[in-house]
């Protein structure tokens, strides 16, 4: 994505963020663009901030330094009714699905709509109803959480995370524990909510051949850094030590297999310079 792309191509820029838990610097002045209208995958080895990173986006954390800018909007100055008005406008699909295990179908998808809206039942119903119907889950709408298999449930939680008509949605981990059938499903309901909608969305995954399919370009973080990007296909032939060792599986690489430590003979408590 082109770093100086015209404003109002880009939904989400960021620039500079700088982000320290503990010890740790989790972002170390990243720069990213999410092209609007888009699908952008989020990778990278496991512990590099992609979870973080949307909780930035939605004002859920706020980075030591840095800018998100959110259609136009900077995130961390927002006022707190600001804030609320913008989650209004952003969808989030959580990898558990997080659906409300005493709740029905129907009332899992009408929540949001009971809780911030004074809409007529006839409207709210209306405005299930269709959205079941997006992600091909209508005749479902009676059932309870425990008995929808794992790929439905994902289906139902993206049919509440899009009630409000989102401008974005945010994918924490959409494809785990699918099996071939239910992710082929997700994926489909991803693309063309998308195409219909104009919906931007922003995925994090590890499941490279999924996002092949899907995304209309990978960002690659490590090292709190975007380290590689591009479109799906190129991407992982790019040459560069990161995307060979992560789209390689590699074990050892930019990510080493040892995390650092002091001397290991010294640890043992062996006397320095012994063999």
């Amino acid at each position: 994505m082109n770093p100086s792309a015209p404003i109002d191509d880009v939904l989400i820029r960021i620039r500079g963020l700088t982000t320290v838990l503990g010890r740790k610097k989790v972002f170390d002045a990243l720069d990213l663009d999410i092209q609007r209208g888009k699908i952008t995958a989020i990778m990278g080895p496991s512990g590099t901030g992609k979870t973080t990173l949307l909780k930035h986006i939605t004002g859920q954390m706020r980075g030591d330094a840095g800018s998100i800018e959110v259609n136009g909007e900077n995130v961390p100055d927002m006022s707190r009714e600001a804030l609320y008005a913008l989650r209004e406008k952003v969808g989030y699909l959580f990898q558990n699905s997080a659906l409300l295990t005493d709740f029905d179908v129907f009332e899992n998808v009408a929540f949001p709509l009971r809780r911030h809206t004074q809409l007529p039942e006839v409207l709210i119903r209306n405005v299930v109803l269709t959205k079941l119907q997006a992600v091909g889950l209508r005749g479902a709408a009676g059932l309870m959480p425990s008995e929808l298999s794992g790929g439905m449930a994902r289906r139902i939680a993206l049919a509440r995370a899009i009630v409000f008509d989102p401008m974005l949605i945010l994918y924490d981990e959409p494809f785990v524990g699918l099996d071939p059938i239910a992710l082929n499903q997700v994926l489909k309901v991803i693309r063309t909510l998308n195409q219909t909608l104009g919906i931007t969305s922003v995925l994090v995954a590890h499941e490279l051949s999924a996002i092949q399919r899907v995304a209309d370009r990978i960002c690659l973080i490590a090292n709190g850094k975007i380290v590689a990007q591009g479109d799906p296909q190129g991407i992982a032939h790019d040459g560069s030590p990161w995307t060979r060792q992560f789209f390689g599986g590699e074990a050892d690489g930019p990510v080493p297999f040892q995390y650092p430590a002091g001397d290991y003979a010294q640890a043992l408590g062996f006397p320095e310079g012994s063999p």
